[in-house]
């Protein structure tokens, strides 16, 4: 009778360590917060929309309000100032010159990166017809040309050139979005430009441009990170961490892959076609969230060089990995469904 009593009490206390050990504190029955985050319509924003559907969010006790923006720039402005707490996009002389007068912004986890070895998430794509012409062939051969780069890809641009020994005085410069760029390329409006995924599978399917260099040979790993603002960083780091908690469970879904399940959901957010989704790149994502800072630290010193910054910044103004690294403690302990 002694060793069943014991059996039962040692069993009791196991399976309490077991559901401790897979929720973390911030888990137990939490006020439900509204959060607002901006976003794109792009895959790379994968993780918060898998967050979102499959309520990973919500057992963190928060509710996401999602904000579209037309570009990461525009982000920035309601992110300085608390009107939301969290958004994404490639990083931008905005970013440093904020964070230099004073701006509490930092880059808190990883949200895609051009990584050698995946394939092609970004890149500087020519019309086809030039190429097939022998118009253009190399990097080079865009001197004089119109090449599409919205204001937060003239870094990726630069460094495309110089592989040609360019540099954005060789080019006429043109600003539009994603989309519109592909238009543009159908058109005739542009003669090549710097385009991400869905948008760049749309343009090589369509036939109107192929894929001169990718982004992973002339921007190896430079990230496009999540930033917290004020909101977290400020008023409610606790908060903050439980967001994260969140989104690094939607990273781990997302890299799955083209499930049904995240096809779905890439497409419900998106309104992207699934078969579209089905054939893009999805960029590779950190499930640890973790930044490689060389390629932050770089492009830092080619706006100080090229005079779009007035100063530079240490790696604490702009890094803030706090967040994952509680996040991670908690969620290698949690079960797949929890």
């Amino acid at each position: 009778m002694v060793n069943i009593v014991h059996f039962f009490v040692m069993s009791a206390l196991s399976l309490g360590v077991l559901i401790s050990a897979c929720v973390s504190p911030d888990q137990q029955a939490p006020e439900m917060t509204t959060v607002k985050v901006a976003y794109i319509p792009l895959i790379s924003n994968g993780p918060l929309f898998i967050a979102q559907e499959e309520g990973y969010f919500a057992r963190q006790g928060i509710n996401v309000e999602f904000e579209k923006f037309q570009s990461g720039p525009a982000t920035l402005p309601p992110l300085i100032n608390g009107d939301i707490a969290a958004s994404g996009g490639a990083i931008n002389a905005g970013l440093y010159n904020a964070i230099a007068r004073g701006a509490h912004v930092r880059i808190v986890a990883d949200k895609g990166r051009m990584a050698p070895g995946f394939c092609n998430s970004t890149a500087l794509v020519v019309r086809r017809d030039l190429f097939e012409k022998g118009a253009v062939r190399t990097e080079s051969d865009l001197r004089g040309r119109k090449v599409s780069a919205s204001a937060d890809q003239h870094f990726a641009v630069s460094r495309a050139l110089a592989l040609g020994n360019l540099t954005g005085d060789d080019i006429e410069k043109i600003d539009l979005d994603y989309p519109s760029a592909v238009i543009a390329l159908k058109n005739g409006a542009i003669d090549a430009g710097i385009l991400t995924e869905p948008y760049l599978t749309q343009a090589l399917n369509s036939g109107a441009a192929v894929v001169l260099v990718p982004g992973s040979v002339y921007a190896p790993n430079f990230p496009v990170p999540l930033y917290y603002g004020p909101a977290f960083l400020d008023k409610n780091p606790e908060l903050g961490r439980r967001f994260m908690i969140a989104y690094l469970q939607g990273a781990q879904q997302y890299n799955a892959g083209k499930t049904e399940r995240n096809l779905e959901i890439l497409h419900i957010h998106t309104h992207l076609d699934k078969e579209l989704l089905k054939q893009s790149c999805w960029v590779p994502i950190t499930e640890d969230g973790e930044v490689i800072r060389q390629p932050v630290i770089e492009y830092m010193d080619w706006l100080y060089d090229n005079g779009d910054i007035t100063r530079k910044i240490n790696e604490d103004q702009l890094f803030d990995m706090s967040y994952v690294t509680y996040a991670n403690a908690i969620v290698k302990n949690m079960s797949p469904n929890a």
